[in-house]
């Protein structure tokens, strides 16, 4: 017996280091997950050069063995297999798979060839709950930019304090922000720490650390940050995810965010969400959506115009202070913003037909979104 590992144990690992894997014509052997055996355990690993996986799998082992072995295919044969204990050996680049009443061999290429992923180290770093955090870039992460033009405002910007960490994201049209705070202050960081992280890694630190029972690590270094979570009541990691980050500079966005309003609004969420969502099928080429504000009845509307379909009107009451306002926005950055905040009462600060509206929720001051008007067509 080389290896032998529990099919469930294998078929979670593999599951996790394969979603960054994909078909890559250029270099096969990144669509390879990479096997070593190690001390009571079986480490995986798969990389696309910009982001890394490992994730650590129980399993008795005689010796030290390596191998790489297409991530899909050896994921898919095990959701047909029996959820028993198998038996792995390699033999000259092929991984051979036994149990009751089946042996199935896997070409696999040399594992020598596969990136050298780089090691961190781990002199800085955070202890944070993974609820928080993923739920944090679940929020903001939608609002990357999609262009290369400004590479900064493709990913998701950290800023973490002894206290607190934000998560911003921005395409320079809109601009949300998340703060969370840690439950004991952070007291490995020096000075407060910021970085970009590439959007894909962060959807998959939102993938893979979603449902983690324990608290994680976040290392930093200037080009490079690693998130670990580890086996239960345990500093044994279980699973490490590595990314480069973005160079360059973040915009200073807090100058953006509003200081005061000229107008304010508290609205009923769910009913404003029903009424922007029904208005929008008569918004034109432009997504162009119309919110009047009257002080004097307490109310707002929301209008929309097409010339070739038609157009609509609804009002809703509101709480309403300062002055009375019409602003054009995009409507679907509008609903995307407002579908974020939670809680039943929102609250929109305007100011005046160019000024960047303001939206968060009225019992929840952790997030913010920021929406700059369009000027109508």
């Amino acid at each position: 017996m080389a290896i032998e590992v529990l099919r469930e144990n294998l078929k979670k690992g593999l599951q996790t280091v394969e979603r960054i894997t994909g078909k890559n014509l250029v270099l096969p052997i990144l669509n390879n997950v990479y096997l070593k055996t190690e001390k009571n355990s079986l480490r995986l690993a798969t990389t696309d050069l910009e982001t890394a996986i490992y994730h650590w799998v129980l399993a008795k082992t005689d010796k030290e063995q390596e191998i790489t072995v297409p991530v899909k295919l050896f994921s898919n044969l095990l959701s047909f297999l029996p959820d028993q204990k198998i038996n792995l050996e390699i033999k000259n680049k092929i991984l051979i798979l036994s149990g009751k009443n089946y042996k199935t061999e896997i070409k696999g290429l040399d594992p020598k060839d596969f990136p050298i992923i780089p090691k961190i180290e781990k002199n800085e770093w955070v202890e944070i709950n993974p609820l928080l955090l993923t739920e944090g870039i679940s929020q903001v992460i939608d609002f990357c930019s999609t262009t290369q033009i400004r590479p900064e405002l493709t990913g998701v910007y950290f800023l973490f304090s002894e206290k607190d960490v934000k998560v911003v994201a921005t395409d320079s049209f809109r601009l949300a922000e998340k703060t969370f705070y840690f439950e004991n202050p952070q007291k490995n960081i020096k000075k407060e720490k910021s970085f970009i992280l590439p959007k894909n890694a962060a959807r998959e630190i939102i993938g893979i650390f979603n449902e983690s029972e324990q608290k994680i690590k976040i290392f930093f270094t200037p080009n490079q940050i690693l998130v670990e979570s580890y086996f239960f009541e345990s500093e044994t990691p279980e699973t490490q995810l590595i990314s480069r980050l973005i160079e360059g500079e973040f915009p200073n966005y807090r100058d953006v965010i509003p200081k005061e309003s000229k107008t304010e609004v508290l609205v009923d969420k769910s009913q404003f969400l029903n009424y922007l969502k029904a208005a929008s099928i008569f918004a034109g080429k432009g997504n162009e959506v119309n919110l009047k504000v009257d002080t004097k009845d307490k109310k707002i509307e929301i209008l929309t115009e097409n010339t070739d379909v038609g157009s609509t009107q609804f009002t809703l009451p509101a709480k309403i202070n300062g002055e009375k306002t019409k602003i054009c926005f995009n409507y679907k950055f509008l609903l995307e913003g407002v579908s974020k905040i939670k809680g039943d009462e929102i609250y929109i600060g305007l100011n005046g037909e160019d000024g960047p509206g303001l939206i968060k929720s009225q019992e929840d001051s952790s997030f913010l979104y920021i929406l700059m008007p369009i000027k109508p067509t």
